[in-house]
């Protein structure tokens, strides 16, 4: 059995999918793709890079990590967005962290390209946040026990925000850790806007989660966004 394994959620990533693949190809890790019904090259790309693929026909990443983790034989899951680049080393600093007591999973610090100094002011200001409060975000990676991420009940099956609630469900069974090894992550979501808009969409989604908003009504306005008032 392998202790760690990666579960990458993919929905037309074929831009993005070869650099995260070949960031994890030195890792002894376990690799599970679950596509969402990519109309493009990624699930050829999993394969080609020795992936395990699973091919849902649905595109819904609580449900497609859920399936991942059926999947997997890792006593240790890893979940990880596939514009996202797994650092070196990753894999033995969870293995470690997890036998410290008390820890239930975690993530680790977050980083994004292309670099500018606007970028690396949003990656500082979520990594304070996740360690002032101990949360954990899918941009950067969640691990967490096998056993543990179906005894609370895996991921909420949502349009979006199902990486908050499984993290305040980790908090209250246990710690989080928040590692020193960075996960580089595009911004393309972000390069469309103002850099007010790209502060703007992370507040107000988690914000409105707390407020009891709709997970429809969040990701609406997330994705949203840069289509109604996108730079020229």
């Amino acid at each position: 059995m392998r202790p760690v394994s990666i579960i990458v959620p993919v929905l037309n990533e074929e831009v993005c999918l070869p650099a995260c693949l070949k960031s994890m190809k030195d890792s002894a890790c376990e690799i599970i793709v679950v596509d969402g019904g990519s109309s493009d090259s990624s699930v050829a790309i999993a394969e080609k890079f020795g992936a395990r693929v699973i091919e849902t026909g649905m595109a819904n990443r609580g449900k497609q990590m859920n399936v991942g983790a059926r999947a997997a034989h890792g006593e240790i899951l890893l979940f990880f967005h596939a514009d996202s680049l797994l650092p070196p080393g990753g894999p033995g600093a969870i293995e470690k962290v997890m036998n410290t007591p008390g820890v239930v999973g975690g993530g680790f610090s977050l980083s994004f390209f292309p670099a500018s100094r606007f970028f690396s002011f949003l990656a500082w200001g979520a990594n304070v946040f996740c360690r002032l409060t101990r949360m954990t975000f899918g941009d950067r990676g969640i691990f967490i026990r096998a056993e543990d991420f179906w005894r609370l009940g895996g991921y909420t099956e949502n349009a979006i925000m199902e990486d908050v609630n499984l993290s305040d469900k980790m908090r209250r069974c246990g710690k989080i850790a928040i590692l020193s090894e960075v996960v580089a992550t595009s911004a393309r979501k972000y390069e469309q806007e103002t850099k007010l808009q790209s502060a703007y969409r992370t507040i107000w989604a988690y914000t409105a989660y707390r407020l009891g908003v709709a997970p429809e009504v969040i990701r609406a306005g997330y994705y949203g966004l840069a289509k109604k008032t996108a730079r020229k």
